[in-house]
């Protein structure tokens, strides 16, 4: 990676958030209005989509950035774990306190909590995080004093809380007072466009860990890549670079690296929302034959087909060819068929 090209990438990246696809930059947008105000945040989103990256982004671009950032994941804890952590305890508390602990809320006083995983706490333990959102106080295990807090509420979840909640599984007065502000986090397959940069990155971090000189990834491997569903969104991705980095036995991450990882076919079947009507009038006024209504069927379904799949790779010929299973030449022909080669010179320009 060239010093341009470097300065260019930390240009688009901000708090270890890349990209340039719309669906990032809103992300980005959306952190730098939210971080402003004291109120909770509910990140929602697939695992490994960079709910925790967001988070961070959140405390450490508006006005909390020099006060404590304290992350916890909510499905390692128990009732009695959670609570002992969240407000602390006094010696003596129970059996195993041996000493005085102060807990994350007063760890965290002024800055940020980052529970995440909320949705995996038990019915108990959203009762008591549910008084200290509405109280603003708790009070440390085995104390009698009640303390106050001032600290910024940011939860996570993959999960659809709607729906846990008709189940009985979580609060639904819990889930109004974490919804005041929502962040959602795009899986990686609907920003496909950042998966070029984001490798770039990984192996420029990976080359300072190491201390080697891989300079990047061929374009054919990079289409394999393109191909993968990616259902562990950006961490799969940075811990498939991983590996064939650390596999590669040139200057290169080439396609013949590739096929030892087990990536696994995307689905590329696209749904087009054109239907085409019957004119069975016609057809019984012997206006029109069945093999011409059909051919004028395969027509616009493939007109139609084509323009949304170019739309998903915005305007990349080569990758929509290769979603299609066809070769390059012979999709660059339907491409000008249908007249959409000027919809493509503007997608891609």
């Amino acid at each position: 990676m060239s010093d341009g090209d470097e300065d260019a990438m930390n240009d688009m990246i901000e708090h270890n958030i890349l990209g340039r696809s719309a669906a990032i930059q809103q992300v980005i947008k959306t952190i730098r209005v939210q971080s402003k105000y004291p109120t909770p945040v509910l990140i929602s989103g697939e695992t490994g989509t960079g709910k925790e990256l967001a988070a961070r982004g959140l405390h450490y671009s508006g006005p909390f950035a020099s006060m404590p950032f304290i992350p916890l994941n909510c499905s390692t804890f128990n009732d009695e774990l959670f609570t002992s952590e969240l407000f602390g305890y006094k010696k003596g508390a129970f059996t195993d306190a041996k000493k005085d602990q102060v807990g994350l809320l007063t760890a965290a006083e002024g800055g940020s909590l980052f529970l995440d995983e909320i949705d995996s706490l038990s019915l108990k333990s959203q009762a008591a995080l549910l008084r200290v959102i509405q109280e603003k106080e708790y009070r440390p295990i085995g104390s009698n004093e009640i303390k106050k807090t001032n600290v910024r509420l940011i939860t996570a979840t993959n999960r659809d809380l709607p729906k846990l909640i008709e189940e009985g599984k979580f609060r639904e007065d819990l889930y109004y007072r974490l919804l005041i502000l929502t962040l959602e986090m795009p899986p990686l397959r609907s920003r496909p466009e950042d998966i070029h940069l984001l490798v770039d990155h990984f192996i420029h971090k990976l080359n300072q860990q190491y201390e080697l000189d891989v300079q990047g990834m061929s374009e054919q491997a990079l289409e394999r890549l393109y191909q993968h569903d990616w259902p562990g969104n950006v961490r799969e991705l940075e811990n498939t670079i991983h590996r064939l980095y650390l596999t590669c036995e040139s200057s290169e991450i080439s396609q013949v690296d590739i096929p030892g990882v087990e990536l696994a076919k995307k689905d590329n079947s696209v749904h087009p929302s054109y239907a085409m009507p019957c004119d069975v009038q016609r057809l019984a006024e012997g206006k029109v034959t069945f093999s011409e209504e059909k051919k004028r069927a395969v027509e616009a379904f493939e007109q139609s087909f084509i323009e949304q799949v170019l739309n998903h790779t915005n305007g990349n010929i080569t990758r929509a060819a290769n979603l299609c299973g066809k070769e390059r030449r012979a999709f660059g022909k339907l491409v000008k068929k249908y007249n959409i080669h000027k919809y493509v010179e503007v997608r891609s320009g």
